[in-house]
């Protein structure tokens, strides 16, 4: 992944998700909902996001308590995968969840990012990070917002 070798955890959004926990790859996830909710962790930048909001998005027609149970479980699984990175999750409120984004790597970020700056050496690392449209396996309706925003013209 593009300058993700020195963070603890790298991210690649684009085309087929990967994950790397200190430059090893993670081949296989328990479910496709774990790699989701990483997914969105990722998406959202460091910044915290309601677990019921969470729960909701990755089990729309899942009544809440199931839905917020299957948040936790898929959690645990999450954190098991992770490993020593695992506490890149964090959790300043009991309601709320973000991923650590200093210590990790998202391809996604680097590409917004470079596409506001809009320079032309950052127009190639863009199109560099760029493998494909983001999540190119997921086809959650969450995830059609994020993936039409990174694939229109960036405006003037």
């Amino acid at each position: 992944m593009e300058n993700g070798c020195q963070a603890d955890l790298s991210i690649g959004l684009f085309g087929a998700m990967e994950i790397q926990v200190h430059g090893e790859s993670i081949e296989r996830f328990r479910s496709r909902k774990v790699m989701w909710l990483l997914a969105l962790l990722a998406l959202r930048e460091g910044r915290d996001i309601d677990r019921g909001w969470l729960a909701g998005t990755l089990w729309p027609d899942t009544d809440e308590s199931s839905a917020r149970h299957n948040l936790r479980q898929c959690l645990h699984d999450l954190r098991s995968e992770l490993g020593s990175v695992a506490g890149l999750l964090q959790s300043d409120a009991p309601r709320s969840l973000r991923l650590d984004s200093a210590r990790t790597f998202v391809d996604s970020r680097e590409f917004d990012a470079a596409v506001r700056r809009g320079d032309p050496q950052s127009l190639e690392l863009a199109i560099r990070l760029y493998r494909g449209p983001l999540l190119e396996e997921c086809s959650e309706e969450w995830v059609l917002d994020e993936r039409r925003a990174r694939e229109k013209e960036p405006e003037q």
